[in-house]
């Protein structure tokens, strides 16, 4: 299965965070695609929609698509690792994580696809990128049977 990680905005820029990210991305023995879209400088409305124009180019129909809300279902490491097992088993060949700007996503993604969050606090957005990984990484080594998860 491949993963997709759609997020708005670059951590390039801070080392520190991509190296952990690139990382948990080496672990994972399967297809991981970090895309990042730009963010641009307008008033709240317009950026949400143009962020909503540049994410939508990339989800398709037959793919599995969550998208990341701190208003989403709080689920364990063991219930995503089913979720994502479950889904491979459904015969999804792509699952695609969704993570918004600082201004969160459009209604448009709450209102059409399953979400999930990683409780109620507010975290930064690269924060989240690098919890996502570890959390993917951990669902696959569930899956695996490995002892990464006790």
């Amino acid at each position: 299965m491949q993963v997709d990680i759609l997020c708005i905005g670059s951590i390039k820029n801070n080392l520190n965070f991509f190296d952990i990210c690139n990382q948990y991305k080496n672990r994972v023995k399967r297809k991981i695609n970090i895309i990042e879209l730009k963010t641009l400088n307008l008033p709240k409305e317009k950026k949400l929609i143009s962020e909503k124009n540049q994410l939508v180019k990339f989800l398709k129909d037959y793919d599995y698509t969550i998208i990341l809300d701190r208003n989403g279902r709080a689920i364990s490491s063991e219930e995503f690792s089913k979720e994502i097992e479950n889904k491979m088993i459904n015969g999804y060949r792509k699952i695609c994580f969704v993570i918004g700007s600082d201004l969160g996503l459009d209604n448009y993604f709450v209102s059409n696809y399953d979400s999930i969050s990683f409780g109620k606090q507010t975290w930064p957005h690269l924060l989240i990128r690098i919890m996502l990984m570890e959390q993917i990484y951990r669902a696959f080594e569930i899956i695996k049977g490995s002892n990464y998860h006790k």
